[in-house]
């Protein structure tokens, strides 16, 4: 029992110290709801529509395993809306990460902006978007178990019981700011899109360890790639009170390599949703996904079910998100190609 125990918690650590700490903060926090939280993915998304659109999405990973690696959450907070007049979206993002109940958390506060071109009359646009933000991060340096201090056979002590101090320096500071670039483009039609983004475009550096393997300079770039849209089964040329609503989106970021792909199926208040998330080259997840709509309000729950090697009884992850826009919007900002997230 004790060498099961010992073999769970040196599996985790792995998790933590097989790089540099820097390279275990270059994964952004990303959602399996991620069409719940759009200005997360792509600054474009900025504007779906002409009224305000509000988002919450809450995410808890892995809440089954016990401390100190207990559980990663993720909170996400935004407000966006578009202005016909100028052509123009407006975004607020407010995104707090804690990873590992206290190891290393995060907070970042982005307004982005975006512009809309008309390509034609029938309803064929091209947005490009730009976001800025401010980053905070705090390591819980007190928590952080290094190579050095686990014994093979006693764990975290000597024989004799005593602590195993490291030989990692105590940086002089354990919290770091940092102002964060990103940029996107999105095209979309009457009833799909297909939007590019990049992350970090500035590389921000979030180093507090004096090693650096592989001449790791700063948060790597994240690249996003996603497209989908919506297939109308119902007779209403208007509103769709039956659709699919497929979507996918990859991601890149350094040697970290994602793929969210499925659809939802809207009836006139419920939608249910299957996806599937594959990360380099291991399946990761299949993820169910309940929820109701009403008027201007929609709420969804998700349950990601692992399918990798890293089962380990963690308790799989589960995300509620809850957005809010106009119940009615009008014809003119309406879109259909973005239903699966209004």
């Amino acid at each position: 029992m004790v060498e099961k125990k010992w073999t769970l918690t040196l599996t985790l650590l792995v998790l933590f110290l097989i790089y540099p700490l820097d390279r275990s903060m270059a994964q952004d926090p990303i959602f399996s709801q991620f069409y719940a939280a759009p200005l997360q993915l792509n600054p474009s998304f900025s504007g779906l529509s002409e009224s305000p659109r509000f988002a919450a999405v809450y995410r808890n990973q892995w809440p089954l395993i016990e401390e100190p690696f207990r559980t990663y959450s993720t909170m996400h907070l935004s407000y966006d809306q578009f202005f016909e007049k100028i052509r123009s979206g407006f975004g607020l993002e407010l995104l707090a990460d804690d990873a590992g109940a206290g190891f290393v958390r995060s907070y970042k506060i982005a307004g982005m902006y975006s512009y809309r071109v008309e390509l034609n009359r029938d309803g064929h646009y091209m947005k490009g978007g730009i976001e800025i933000g401010l980053v905070g991060l705090s390591y819980g340096w007190d928590k952080f178990v290094f190579g050095d201090q686990i014994d093979p056979k006693f764990g975290y002590t000597t024989p004799g019981g005593l602590p195993i101090i490291s030989n990692e320096l105590r940086p002089n500071s354990e919290r770091i700011s940092y102002l964060d670039a990103g940029a996107g483009l999105l095209y979309h039609s009457p009833n799909w899109f297909i939007g590019l983004s990049t992350k970090h475009l500035n590389s921000p550096s979030l180093g507090i360890l004096n090693v650096n393997n592989g001449a790791f300079t700063g948060l790597p770039v994240r690249w996003s790639l996603h497209t989908g849209g919506n297939v109308s089964l119902s007779k209403s040329k208007e509103y769709s009170t039956l659709s699919l609503q497929p979507a996918i989106a990859i991601i890149r970021q350094s040697e970290f390599f994602q793929v969210n792909a499925g659809s939802q199926l809207q009836f006139q208040t419920v939608f249910i949703g299957l996806w599937y998330r594959h990360a380099r080259s291991n399946p990761d997840a299949v993820i169910g996904v309940l929820g109701i709509r009403k008027g201007g309000l929609k709420m969804a729950y998700s349950f990601d079910f692992t399918v990798s090697s890293l089962t380990l009884g963690q308790g799989g992850s589960h995300e509620i998100s809850l957005l809010y826009s106009q119940s009615k919007p009008r014809k003119s900002s309406y879109v259909k190609c973005f239903e699966g997230f209004n």
